[in-house]
């Protein structure tokens, strides 16, 4: 039986891929996901090599069935779990949205002046503005108030940024903000909201 120690190499017709990975060859294992509200929202227990490839290890789709493959996966090789479909722990999240408007534009500012690749999010795209609000129990209603304002705390910051520049930007924040937050919905039972914000 032949171990694949790169995506790269490996079938994608394998009926149980798990058996034949070269683990000894691999960082950790992943949830992926896939979709969105249109489409429908769809995840993947993945496998990361060392040389930086990856490779589904089930096609099911769904959530709880992806992390324990993962989980079940971890134990048994002694590999770690990335999933960022579970929300930011609160320790994460910047408690100003200035802040979080500041730096991420000022990040986006020298992406789009370079020709260097986006860098990889520390959490999932969008983690920032989203990930404290739905742990909150926020309503859709009032993440769009966040969003707004947010909007306005950046006109309000980056008011000398060249026009161009700052609506890419506010733009990018924008569709990552909006992807994570249904994703979150997709993947996680939220919170009830916290009890100080009940009215």
């Amino acid at each position: 039986m032949p171990k694949y120690s790169s995506a790269k190499d490996m079938p994608d017709n394998l009926k149980n891929p798990t058996a034949f990975i070269a683990w000894e060859h691999v960082r950790g294992v992943f949830v992926q996901e896939l979709g969105d509200d249109k489409e429908g929202w769809v995840f993947w227990p993945c496998v990361h090599f060392q040389d930086d490839t990856w490779h589904p290890l089930a096609k099911d789709g769904d959530i709880t069935k992806a992390r324990q493959i993962c989980a079940s996966l971890s134990a048994i090789h002694d590999k770690p779990i990335q999933d960022w479909t579970r929300p930011a722990p609160p320790g994460l999240t910047l408690a100003s949205t200035r802040e979080q408007i500041s730096n991420y534009l000022k990040g986006t500012k020298e992406w789009l002046e370079t020709t260097h690749p986006e860098p990889s999010p520390l959490w999932g795209a969008g983690w920032e503005y989203t990930d404290h609000l739905f742990l909150d129990g926020v309503t859709h209603f009032e993440f769009e108030e966040e969003m707004r304002a947010m909007h306005k705390t950046a006109l309000e910051v980056f008011g000398g940024m060249e026009p161009s520049k700052l609506k890419a930007g506010l733009a990018i924040v924008k569709e990552q903000a909006t992807r994570r937050w249904s994703l979150l919905h997709a993947a996680n039972i939220k919170p009830d909201p916290k009890p100080e914000e009940v009215a």
